[in-house]
């Protein structure tokens, strides 16, 4: 559809294309010549361009066109009858369209405090598909406001709903792979972390100790830590408890539960933090931390920081 689009020079507007659709094609299938000699005597100041209206009907799917015959897509027969309808049911179609291939996106659409309505970030649309704005500006979904600062458009507030749900399904959409693309890189930095703890570990503590050295992140992902390894050669059961953190400029999140683990084995319990940019360094040590739920809570070196809030009646 894109591609297509960006070849139509299309310069009518929402009478024409109700024309043509309705009172040219219909319900009945005709032929090209057909339909150019009933365009030839359109009624009143249309003019209309046959092959345009074509080209731009059939890139959104409001017609088919099969050898030299034309007929409407049974999508919008039942719209037929009632042109203020259809014209309704047409943007509603452009939209559907034009955010599922990304030419519109949430970040084209504002509120404008001073006009008290949504507005359209004009300057996002590539020029190239300005036919497209020029058709939904004559359909009155766009509202052109020319002062002496430009031209700007905003939204006819009959349509602030079918906006919002197209923003928000694309914003939720959006979200969704950012997150999914945010865990699956933590989960690398993660997997990559504590492989370098296990294996700085295992040579810490060595024989005979280093192989009874665990990583039970792996089976175990409530457990509160991931390492479970010792404090001594002369341990006789394992006495450190390590959660390995990939951390950067920004910092670490810590889980309530991993929290409260720490918190209930003191001095049991360790933080490595570890600088995955640094690991190949022949020097480098991970920050080890020592009771971090009373260490880090009581410090003021560490600045601990509240993302959310579980609110509940009492």
């Amino acid at each position: 559809m894109l591609d297509e689009l960006k070849n139509i020079e299309y310069h009518g507007g929402k009478d024409g294309i109700l024309f043509f659709i309705c009172d040219v094609i219909g319900d009945r299938q005709i032929t090209i010549h057909d339909a150019e000699v009933l365009c030839a005597h359109a009624p009143g100041r249309l003019s209309l361009s046959v092959m345009d209206l074509i080209n731009y009907c059939r890139a959104l799917g409001w017609i088919n066109v099969a050898d030299d015959t034309i007929s409407t897509d049974p999508s919008i027969s039942t719209f037929l009858k009632d042109k203020d309808y259809l014209n309704s049911h047409l943007i509603s179609s452009t939209m559907d369209q034009l955010f599922a291939e990304n030419i519109f996106s949430a970040d084209m659409f504002f509120y404008d405090a001073i006009q008290c309505c949504y507005a359209f970030k004009n300057e996002l649309l590539p020029l190239s598909l300005s036919c497209v704005r020029n058709v939904l500006i004559s359909q009155g979904l766009l509202i052109p406001n020319r002062d002496s600062q430009g031209t700007r458009l905003y939204i006819a507030s009959v349509y602030d709903v079918l906006i919002a749900k197209y923003c928000k399904s694309k914003r939720r959409q959006m979200s969704l792979e950012k997150l999914k693309n945010q865990l699956e890189s933590n989960e690398l930095a993660g997997e990559k972390a504590e492989a370098f703890v296990l294996s700085f570990e295992k040579e810490r503590i060595g024989q005979p100790l280093c192989e009874h050295v665990k990583r039970i992140s792996e089976i175990d992902v409530s457990a509160g830590y991931d390492i479970v390894s010792f404090n001594s050669c002369k341990s006789h059961e394992p006495d450190r408890f390590i959660e390995v953190k990939a951390v950067s400029s920004t910092g670490f999140f810590w889980s309530k539960n991993e929290y409260e683990i720490a918190r209930l084995k003191g001095n049991l319990y360790y933080l490595y933090l570890v600088e995955l940019d640094r690991i190949n360094d022949v020097d480098y040590l991970p920050e080890i931390i020592q009771n971090p739920a009373s260490t880090i809570m009581k410090s003021n070196t560490w600045f601990v920081e509240a993302q959310t809030y579980h609110v509940n009646h009492i």
